[in-house]
């Protein structure tokens, strides 16, 4: 067990007399924590409230056992790989509460954002160029929003109003980051406290704790703050591709490798590479925990005329389409919660084009 109590040291002592002061000592002076303090983001303007002082504390049943000391934080390769969406295979982990309502037939508009990396340039390495937001662009184009009274929900928000069929409140949209670099915490996380959003997280759930990647630790500081961590694969595998059991193990291990690390089995899931068929759709959907899920939608560039749909070409037509028509609404409903479309954001997408575009939502609702 992970947890040991004062009676469990009795087995260990051979003399009854020695016994006595022992368990007694042990609990007057418990064992101290060697858990490692939760990293604070980078800013000195973050209040203090919004971030745990220290790594949010498992109960002992929030995880499988595991043969180490109590309160020890486990890197995420020390888990058993579980390729079960089962909620009992992670003993503890908090199930995903399905509404006893019936599935409606309401349509939503809401917008979902689709990022990658938060992070200065110099900083991004290999990372392909228009998947990198500078911070201080990040925190301009949420500033914009903000000013203009939008508000955030997770995607599992959106899949409970799908589901019950309620409408969420006007200039309502969701910020996503897919693969789980670190940044995402070390940049991202702080600009979206001080203006009170929250966001989903996508993250491949085999780099967890790897270098460059999401720690143990700050996944666990995101969901006590309100964010989501969804399902990226446990390797960034196409799920258009490969076997079934491939499939299955891409998608179910990394739910289970979520719920082991944060306490909580993930609800949603980014297609990687944004590629989608019936096979990927149906492997998705056969892993009962997960409600809802993304695929790539239209590339916002900041220009109007300029976005794009994943395959087309990125050169603008020699007549801007107005941007009226730029990005196409969405159409969100709980039929097709498992291929939502989200909206590319690039570095040259503009504070004043971005509220522009989700300003087109609330007209059309």
């Amino acid at each position: 067990m992970r947890h040991k109590t004062c009676g469990s040291r009795l087995r260990f002592i051979a003399t009854p007399c020695i016994v006595i002061l022992l368990v007694a000592a042990g609990c007057a002076n418990p064992r101290p924590s060697t858990r490692a303090p939760s990293p604070r983001p980078p800013s000195s303007s973050l209040p203090a409230s919004t971030v745990p002082s220290s790594s949010p504390t498992r109960s002992p049943s929030q995880s499988p056992v595991l043969s180490v000391a109590p309160d020890t934080e486990i890197p995420a390769s020390g888990f058993p790989v579980v390729n079960s969406c089962d909620p009992a295979s992670v003993s503890g982990a908090i199930p995903v509460a399905l509404p006893t309502s019936r599935a409606s037939s309401l349509a939503l508009k809401v917008p979902i954002l689709e990022y990658h990396r938060i992070v200065p340039v110099a900083e991004a390495g290999k990372s392909l160029p228009g998947l990198v937001v500078p911070p201080d662009t990040f925190a301009a184009q949420l500033d914009a929003l903000h000013s203009a009274g939008w508000q955030t929900i997770t995607m599992t928000t959106l899949a409970d109003d799908l589901q019950a069929g309620a409408k969420p409140p006007p200039k309502t949209f969701v910020i996503t980051f897919d693969d789980g670099w670190d940044d995402g915490y070390n940049y991202a996380f702080p600009i979206l406290a001080q203006r009170g959003f929250v966001a989903t997280y996508f993250v491949i759930a085999g780099r967890i704790d790897q270098s460059g990647f999401l720690t143990s630790v700050q996944l666990e500081a995101l969901v006590a703050a309100g964010d989501e961590i969804g399902d990226h694969t446990m390797s960034h595998f196409n799920l258009t591709g490969g076997s079934a059991a491939t499939r299955q193990y891409e998608v179910d291990a990394a739910a289970a490798r979520i719920a082991q690390v944060t306490g909580r089995w993930p609800e949603s899931l980014a297609y990687p590479g944004g590629h989608e068929n019936a096979q990927a759709v149906a492997a998705v959907a056969a892993c009962g925990e997960l409600r809802i899920a993304v695929i790539e939608g239209p590339v916002t560039s900041g220009k109007p005329g300029a976005s794009q749909t994943p395959g087309m070409s990125s050169k603008p037509s020699a007549t801007p389409t107005p941007r009226a028509t730029a990005i196409p609404f969405p159409n969100e409903t709980w039929a097709n919660r498992f291929t939502i479309a989200r909206v590319r954001v690039g570095p040259s997408t503009t504070p004043a084009y971005l509220l522009g575009e989700l300003d087109r939502y609330v007209a059309a609702t």
